[in-house]
């Protein structure tokens, strides 16, 4: 904000609000502060200290209202403690004078024996709340506005002397500044707005006042209010406040006070837009970069397992030709079931007959369906989710205002549900009264097993089988053989061996199960017993909670 605009809007608060005291102080961001004068209860004084909104605003309390970010944002520590300093020395406190020093763009609030100094120029704008000398409080990213610079008629923009400031600018590029760092030196009230209007030349700063003296406030915005768009408000030169029409899309306004509203609003609009922009693109991103990753990793899986066609024909072989085997054999060879023309070599373990080593070949070749079924489904789930995150990443670029960067209805009661199970397992209870809590997925297993069960609950799972984690709460060590059998049997029920005759069950207590590599729902199960049990629906049967 120029020192013109600073002027005028300072004129304009300066009869409104000096001599009036100001009440009720209030965070509304990080970087601003907002005051409720006396006499005018539906008005806010708003100082802010952000980074292109540093400035003095008068607004109204429902459009203060509307912007306040700090309603629905964690604050640093340094704002809160700078709310108490200033609710000590302000809250109440009678506002004596309201003024700009001479030749700089420091704004000064003045009560009887604290002063507020605002330094709206540079990269890091501050607000500072001095008192007796000493700084107690500062908001905004800048150092704190302390020591004041000292007043410099001499360089206002108005007076400072046209070939005095072409050869201060001339000093300052020879130094290494940019044209418009030289131009805010010589002459620190232009701003960067005005500045940038300038060649570095006396002629341009003559021709720059001639044309200030028609100074009124401009707004420069996207088209009439109610067609804003918070997408087209996000360019950093989108939104602009200043003395000089002419811009495109500028709006002359009668009121600097008035100008400026719409100026804070629009602009912090903006802002809040491009920050959830980037933080909802960057959560896409690292999503689909998981997911990618989880997609590689499950592919990579699927490769390494056995093939169970191979097992079969090889099991198959040796039930038609390996009944005379007895326990002891190395290898054996076999015609192949599926071509007589060929014939396999087969390593058989020593320890068991030919029928023995048959059976075992089978009950691996079911465990490798499953675990390929297991991981084929995980795999299209997974590539089914990178999809919609890019589809979410591409809405997320192509949002035009805040809301359509929030999920859409059927991720957020996805969302929800998640967290909803996530929160309610299944939960029944025993014949004799005790909680069996059962997991619905590979997160809510993770979770059920490492956040809600205890270390001495007891916990159960479908042995060499996927299914649910079960936990049967034993707070008082009474758990008994029934209520053993009856949580083995909704273990084995919950697992993909619901539809086998009998299904072995590990049960330990909780504390001798940890995570495990490859994802939620992955354990090592340190010490534990076997259940063999009948799959039993508990639905009807136990009672549900």
């Amino acid at each position: 904000m120029d020192a013109v605009t600073l002027d005028g809007s300072l004129a304009e608060l300066g009869a409104l609000v000096v001599g009036r005291h100001l009440a009720h102080p209030r965070l509304v961001a990080a970087d601003a502060i907002a005051f409720e004068p006396s006499t005018a209860r539906d008005k806010r004084l708003w100082i802010d200290a952000g980074r292109g909104t540093a400035g003095l605003y008068w607004l109204s309390r429902d459009v203060s209202r509307s912007l306040d970010e700090a309603a629905s944002a964690a604050l640093p520590g340094r704002a809160r403690q700078a709310l108490l300093h200033l609710r000590k020395h302000l809250d109440g406190a009678r506002l004596t004078g309201l003024r700009r020093i001479a030749g700089e763009r420091t704004v000064l609030l003045e009560t009887g024996d604290a002063l507020l100094a605002l330094r709206p120029g540079g990269a890091a704008p501050a607000l500072s709340l001095i008192r007796e000398g000493t700084v107690l409080a500062t908001l905004g990213d800048g150092p704190e506005a302390w020591p004041l610079p000292a007043e410099a008629v001499e360089r206002e923009w108005d007076r400072i002397d046209p070939a005095a400031f072409e050869r201060a600018v001339a000093a300052a590029c020879a130094d290494g500044r940019s044209l418009l760092r030289a131009q805010l030196l010589a002459c620190p009230g232009l701003g960067p707005g005005l500045a940038r209007e300038l060649d570095g030349t006396a002629a341009s700063l003559v021709a720059l006042r001639a044309r200030l003296a028609q100074a009124g406030p401009s707004l420069v915005v996207p088209g009439p209010r109610e067609a804003w768009h918070d997408a087209d408000l996000a360019a950093p030169l989108a939104v602009a406040l200043g003395p000089l029409p002419g811009a495109a899309g500028s709006q002359r306004h009668a009121s600097w006070l008035e100008a400026g509203a719409l100026f804070l609003e629009a602009r912090r609009r903006g802002l809040a837009f491009e920050r959830e922009r980037r933080a909802a693109s960057g959560d896409a991103r690292r999503r689909i970069r998981r997911l990618e990753q989880l997609a590689a990793n499950l592919a990579q899986d699927l490769a390494s397992l056995a093939d169970p066609s191979s097992l079969r024909r090889e099991a198959e072989a040796l039930v038609a030709g390996g009944r005379a085997f007895e326990p002891g054999r190395g290898t054996v060879e076999l015609p192949d079931p599926n071509d007589d023309r060929r014939r396999l070599t087969i390593v058989l373990d020593p320890r068991y007959g030919g029928l023995a080593n048959a059976e075992r070949r089978f009950d691996k070749a079911r465990r490798m369906e499953r675990a390929r079924h297991q991981v084929e489904l995980r795999l299209r789930e997974t590539r089914s989710a990178i999809a919609v995150a890019r589809e979410r990443e591409r809405r997320v670029e192509d949002a035009r205002d805040r809301r359509e960067l929030t999920a859409p209805a059927g991720e957020e009661a996805a969302g929800a549900s998640t967290q909803a199970d996530a929160a309610r397992p299944r939960h029944y209870l025993t014949g004799r009264g005790l909680s069996v809590l059962v997991g619905r997925n590979a997160r809510e297993n993770h979770h059920l097993t490492f956040r809600v069960a205890r270390p001495e609950d007891l916990w159960l799972h479908a042995r060499e089988l996927p299914g649910a984690h079960v936990i049967l709460r034993d707070p008082e060590g009474r758990a008994g053989a029934d209520d053993l059998r009856e949580a083995a049997e909704v273990a084995a029920f919950f697992s993909e061996g619901k539809g086998e005759t009998l299904v072995d069950v590990h049960v330990t207590r909780r504390k001798h199960v940890k995570p495990a590599r490859g994802g939620p729902g992955r354990v090592f199960v340190s010490h534990s017993d076997t259940l063999r049990v009948k799959p039993r629906d508990p639905e009807g049967r136990l009672r549900k909670r």
